[in-house]
């Protein structure tokens, strides 16, 4: 059985967020899995399997080191990596069923200077938000991330965002402000607990005229990682609260966002909204990956 470790949202080695990728993982039990995905305990782990019926092309489960979950967006675009690297798939669109359903991964090549790299992009229809939190709610996780109540953005709330998991998206005034964050986790995983959330996305708006980009940090002790280098996930869930504040130009619908530098494992997801008559229906998050190792596993 086949085993990669692939870097996803970026082209660089060691950088951005680490993913593993097992082929043909059929006939693989559960519990083999979530052993598997113990093991590596570092990355989340796709398992790839051939398609069960002809409305979707490749299979995919989602493990961490603790759990299933029905969907992962960097593990995502690591293994339509590797199946592309491997040419068990093609540019264009590939349907994968995961446990949120029929999703179309696309893959797609973009000249960028004199080189050329392949994106992957996925859809995610948009995310529920929640009212704004308190502010003195908002103090306490202030508190609890060791963020000076005067980092804060003065007008953006913080706010919780739903789409199969869920963060607490926490706008600061300055992308320097995230440099100095020192979570207490205990407090974290209490706070979480309370507000019904599973982690904590900080970010910052950078504009240059009408371009728009975000720098992050994403902390997630509920799920047993304390600092999340790149996530496409969250990105998608911020996509949904700028356009709610109307951070949008008419004359742009796309933001790149920052991940993963504070732990020195940078990373970049590209986001664009789908916009019918108005109305925000989903955004397309999509990246780069890299192969950083390969080789069998013994089962």
């Amino acid at each position: 059985m086949r085993i990669f470790q692939v870097d996803a949202f970026t082209a660089t080695r060691f950088a951005g967020n680490p993913a593993l990728v097992i082929l043909d993982a059929d006939g693989l039990h559960e519990a083999t899995m979530l052993a598997v995905a113990r093991e590596f305990s570092h990355a989340e782990t796709a398992f790839v399997f051939a398609p069960e019926a002809s409305d979707h092309d490749v299979r995919l489960r989602f493990f961490n080191a603790r759990k299933e979950t029905p969907f992962v967006g960097h593990a995502t675009v690591a293994a339509h990596a590797v199946l592309l690297a491997l040419g068990r798939r093609t540019t264009g669109l590939c349907r994968q069923h995961s446990g949120t359903g029929i999703m179309e991964v696309s893959a797609f090549v973009e000249q960028r200077g004199p080189a050329a790299e392949t994106l992957i992009e996925f859809r995610q229809t948009a995310a529920q938000l929640d009212a704004p939190l308190p502010f003195k709610t908002t103090l306490r996780v202030a508190e609890a991330l060791k963020l000076p109540a005067t980092c804060l953005h003065e007008v953006m709330p913080a706010r919780i965002a739903r789409k199969g998991s869920s963060r607490l998206l926490v706008p600061v005034s300055d992308r320097r402000h995230l440099e100095s964050i020192a979570p207490n986790f205990e407090t974290l995983l209490s706070l979480g607990s309370e507000l019904g959330t599973e982690g904590f996305f900080l970010f910052a708006v950078n504009r240059d005229s009408d371009a728009l980009c975000t720098e992050s940090r994403m902390f997630c002790p509920a799920l047993g990682i304390a600092e999340d280098p790149v996530s496409g996930n969250a990105h998608a869930m911020l996509a949904a609260y700028l356009w709610d504040l109307g951070q949008f130009s008419k004359k742009s619908s796309t933001f790149i966002g920052r991940q993963g530098y504070q732990m020195k494992r940078p990373g970049q997801v590209r986001v664009r909204l789908e916009i019918d008559n108005g109305a925000f229906i989903a955004a397309h998050i999509a990246g780069t990956a890299v192969i950083v190792s390969e080789g069998t596993l013994a089962l």
